[in-house]
């Protein structure tokens, strides 16, 4: 399917927050870093951004509760894992996880990719009905309260840690769904996972496009940035 043909009956949009409305600035690693930095230990950034990179794809699920599934307090258990396994070498790892917990929940740790805000004004001036459809957690909700650009989409934000699946378990989209009040043939996901924005989606009925702004994907349907898919809309 061609990114024309994707609109084809499509009412509502959902879209992936992180990598896709927004990105951490400064980067992970440089927030990690500063905070291994506070307790006295000096790493290398490749080392940390290698290692958060492999244990954010390990530590998806709760073994204990079977894969995808989340809630708000599994969310917090899951990211102070990832804290302490990726800064091994501090001596307080409550102490680097409060901080970080803190930092990533606040606006001031993300900044809006610059086609996001402008994209989201243009759908929703077209009548599209729009949500945000992510597997952070609860602090999503201060996060897109905070920025001036996506504020607007606060009240139909859809979070894996309150639905309690997380994305791509099919439980996630249909909550994206009701919160909509559309049937799933009639939205279209967009994100930068292949799995969790496109077939995941798929899977459930609903469309998806993927979002590689990085361009290294030569899979359709996919765009290369947020102002793409306005021009597969108009022509």
């Amino acid at each position: 399917m061609d990114t024309k043909s994707l609109w084809i009956g499509i009412e509502g949009i959902v879209l992936d927050a992180v990598g896709t409305l927004i990105e951490p600035e400064p980067s992970v690693a440089e927030v990690y870093l500063a905070a291994a930095r506070r307790q006295g230990i000096v790493l290398r950034a490749e080392d940390v951004h290698a290692r958060f990179g492999r244990h954010f794809r390990d530590d998806e699920a709760d073994e204990s509760l079977g894969p995808m599934v989340t809630s708000e307090p599994l969310e917090r258990r899951r990211w102070r894992r990832i804290v302490g396994q990726v800064l091994l070498e501090v001596a307080d790892p409550d102490r680097a996880f409060d901080e970080l917990w803190d930092h990533f929940g606040s606006a001031g740790a993300w900044r809006c990719f610059a086609d996001a805000g402008p994209v989201v004004a243009t759908l929703r001036s077209a009548g599209f009905r729009l949500a945000v459809g992510s597997n952070f957690d609860g602090r999503l909700r201060r996060v897109l309260a905070g920025l001036p650009e996506l504020a607007a989409l606060c009240p139909s934000l859809v979070i894996s840690s309150e639905v309690g699946y997380r994305k791509p378990h099919p439980r996630f989209y249909q909550a994206v769904c009701e919160t909509l009040g559309l049937a799933a043939d009639r939205l279209l996901f967009v994100g930068d996972d292949p799995e969790n924005d496109v077939a995941g989606p798929t899977r459930a009925g609903l469309r998806g496009v993927l979002l590689d702004r990085r361009g290294v994907s030569q899979r359709p349907p996919v765009i290369a940035d947020l102002r793409a898919l306005l021009v597969s809309r108009d022509h």
